[in-house]
């Protein structure tokens, strides 16, 4: 009891003593507040001495920066009355360049080591592809994309090259430079396109990769793997590039789907699918692209292609049918992505009227594991047309992104027939980028 009683004492002591420290900190801060505003109080009043003094009107609110911009719109005036209107005064440096297109250049270099199931085993390095680009604005309404490049046929051991030519069947060409797959220079593309057409249509003309599967419009070295898929090899090469026009159809938009359709009509010069020379060639295309969420998207798709060759009594068919399926978060899609992809093709030739008939599929999956790694697998089959019959290539991939200027990939191909047991090539590409094309998808 006694303890308790104290407690309470002390408690009524502390109290008060507590309330008067707060009403002296309290004060203090009041203090502390009238002090500054005498402090801003005696330079308003310095100020206004001053202007006094001066003899300027202090009874009437002055807007500073109202006077400023009169004064300076005085001196404008009067530097303009004493200049000479009679001469143009404009300077056209930053004009020099408009009229400059921007260039980009690409280098591709592989190297292979084939293990054929019928021959000797071969070793070496290609050039693969150099490829200069020109994209420039031609006016409000116009824009152009000229794009030449040297290319060089990579050697995979069971595969044709990209004329149609099985492994070894080049002739006497073949013995001398060891690989049978010599180097070309051409024109890729070069095309003019129409953009801010009334009703949203788009418009192209000149040498252009036609709008057929997923990847004849991808430029070589922004593929996936170092091949492109098998049935691009067999029933076009290297790829679908004609000299014509194309129209765009305005995008129709239904949910969460958007529809488009394209139509080109070409010359029909493809060597694999027309032979060498040719008339005239059709193409249209249908696709469908699906938002499923922010993170996934599904795209469906079909092309058809038709043309003759009357010298040699040749009409082409082509018939293909795709998806494509991609996985990536908003904000990690360059850390981490998934695609999967694949297409079906059926082609049908009637030379002299004797009906020839392929097709061909394949499956390909790729994943990004970082911003510099990623993972690729793909698996091709073809049978038909009279180069390859029944031809299974599976083909794993690494590639290592160094910058966006500059990767490095290793592949796997592995290639089988009716006829071959098994082929086997380990490829190294390094590819390399200058100016704003890159490496340009679509």
């Amino acid at each position: 009891m006694r303890i308790i009683l104290l407690l309470m004492l002390f408690g009524c002591w502390l109290v008060p003593f507590t309330a008067v420290a707060q009403e002296r900190e309290r004060t203090d801060s009041l203090e502390q507040e009238v002090r500054k505003l005498k402090a801003q109080l005696d330079s308003l009043q310095r100020i206004l001495e001053r202007l006094v003094s001066e003899g300027q009107d202090t009874t009437e609110v002055r807007d500073e920066l109202a006077a400023l911009r009169a004064a300076a719109q005085a001196a404008a005036a009067g530097v303009q009355a004493g200049a000479d209107t009679t001469v143009p005064q404009e300077s056209r440096t930053r004009d020099l360049s408009l009229t400059n297109p921007e260039i980009s250049v690409t280098g591709d270099v592989v190297g292979y080591y084939t293990v054929p199931a019928e021959g000797l085993n071969r070793a070496g390095a290609v050039p693969r592809e150099f490829e200069f680009s020109f994209q420039a604005p031609l006016d409000p309404y116009t824009r152009t994309k000229i794009f030449a490049a040297y290319h060089q046929d990579v050697p995979i051991a069971g595969l044709p090259d990209s004329h149609g030519h099985g492994e070894g069947e080049g002739g006497e060409e073949d013995e001398e430079d060891g690989h049978g797959h010599g180097g070309a220079f051409e024109i890729e593309e070069a095309y003019v396109y129409w953009v801010g057409l009334p009703g949203a249509f788009g418009i192209k003309v000149g040498k252009f990769r036609q709008e057929i599967g997923l990847y004849n419009r991808w430029h070589t070295h922004a593929l996936w793997e170092v091949d492109r898929p098998l049935p691009y090899q067999v029933f076009y090469g290297e790829g679908l590039m004609q000299t014509g026009a194309g129209l765009t159809f305005p995008s129709l938009t239904l949910g969460p789907s958007t529809q488009t359709l394209i139509v080109e009509a070409t010359a029909a010069t493809n060597e694999v699918l027309f032979g060498e020379g040719g008339d005239m060639s059709f193409l249209g295309r249908f696709q469908s692209f699906w938002d499923l969420s922010p993170a996934m998207y599904v795209q469906v798709g079909a092309s058809g292609v038709y043309g003759r060759n009357r010298d040699e009594e040749l009409t082409s068919r082509l018939g293909q049918v795709d998806l494509a399926f991609r996985w990536a978060p908003p904000n990690r899609s360059l850390y981490t992505a998934f695609h999967l992809k694949g297409e079906w093709y059926y082609g049908e030739k009637e030379i002299a009227g004797e009906k020839e008939t392929g097709k061909g599929t394949y499956l390909q999956l790729n994943y990004r594991a970082n911003r510099r790694l990623t993972f690729g697998a793909r698996g091709d089959y073809v049978y038909g047309f009279e180069h390859l019959l029944d031809t299974y290539q599976v083909v794993p991939s690494i590639t290592w992104w160094q910058s966006e200027w500059l990767y490095i990939r290793l592949q796997y191909n592995f290639v089988k027939s009716k006829t071959l047991q098994g082929n086997h090539t380990m490829l190294l590409q390094v590819v390399w980028a200058i100016g704003p094309h890159r490496h340009e998808n679509y």
